[in-house]
This record gives C-alpha cells, structure tokens and sequence, in this order.
C-alpha cells in the first residue's frame, strides 16, 4: 500500500511541475539501462545469462514542424551496450555451453515525434561494430572440443522508442528492436 502511496505522489507531483518539450534542437538526453533478449552471436539461440546493459547519448540536430500540434526533430548520438550469454546444445543444464560476450559501439539517428509536453517517441537507426568473444566450457563427457573465437563484425540496427517525463529533466524509456537486446528499459536524464 505504502507503494502505491508513494507513486501516486510522485505522479500528482511530476504533473504539477511545468515542462518544455520534451526533447528539441539543442536538447542533450542520456539513456541508462538493461535489456532482455539479446540480439548477438548465436542470433536466436542466445539464452541470456545476465540482462544486457546499454548506455545512449542523443544530441537534438534541427526541429521540422510538422503541423500546429507536431514537430519532429532529428537528433544523433552514440551508444554502448554489453551482454554477457550462455548457449547450450542441449540444455541449461549441461555441462557443454559456450559464454560468449557482446560489446557494441556506434552511432545512431533518431527521429522524434513531438506532440505532448511528457512524452517523447522516436524510431531510430544505429551503425557501429560488434565486438564478440566466446569461450567452449566442457564437462569432459563430450567429444566435440567446442571452439573459442574473438571477433569484430559491423552492426546494423532498426529500432522504435518513447520517453515518459516524470521532471524537466528525469524520466524513463523502453526501446524495442535491434539493439544488444531486442528489449531495452531504463532511466533518462535530459541536460538541456
């Protein structure tokens, strides 16, 4: 009950503060967060060990109006983003599995679709590179040695997000697409 009291408060309180846009030209905002589902070398065969975490910096380019009650704007920025999986042949209990680790780093678009003063969403693109590395863990009862390997491959995304503004300056975001992880949650921190 305590929680719901204290939400509830937070929510009067957020919509007694006066906002701005929520993003703009000139806007800077930097996302924190983990993520489920992760989208790295194994593909659809990752079974995530540990949720992925990402960071992301955005930086408002230029404001298209796009009628009286709209307007976008085009921003760009860098993200970062680590998983660490487990894959298995045959199960999570077996004692053959790779860990493999997952670092992306690259630059990304966003396009904002501007219509209310707390919510912020956008569809984005990223390019940038995948900095892979997976280790063969064995139990011993198995022939096949497995193979480690350590590699960088260009990485591609398509992705569609929103922001809710609880403040100013402070809310929270989900993204959904091709990212380190096809699920992505978390805080977001506007500067200007």
């Amino acid at each position: 009950m305590k929680k719901l009291m204290v939400l509830g408060c937070i929510i009067v309180l957020a919509n007694m503060v006066g906002f701005s846009q929520p993003f703009g030209k000139g806007s800077q905002a930097i996302n924190l967060g983990i993520g489920f589902g992760n989208s790295g070398s194994f593909g659809t065969y990752y079974s995530g060990f540990l949720p992925s975490a990402s960071a992301s910096y955005e930086y408002g380019i230029v404001e298209i109006p796009m009628g009286s009650q709209m307007t976008g704007v085009v921003s760009a920025g860098a993200y970062v983003g680590w998983s660490l999986s487990k894959y298995s042949y045959s199960n999570w209990n077996s004692g053959d599995y790779y860990l493999s680790t997952d670092l992306v780093m690259g630059v990304r678009g966003n396009y904002h679709f501007i219509f209310h003063d707390q919510f912020d969403p956008y569809a984005g693109l990223i390019f940038g590179i995948d900095i892979q590395s997976a280790k063969w863990h064995s139990d011993g009862n198995d022939n096949d040695p497995g193979v480690d390997f350590t590699g960088t491959t260009p990485f591609a995304g398509i992705y569609a997000g929103a922001r809710w503004f609880f403040t100013d300056s402070f809310g929270v975001y989900a993204e959904v697409g091709w990212l380190i992880s096809v699920i992505n949650a978390g805080v977001t921190f506007k500067i200007k």
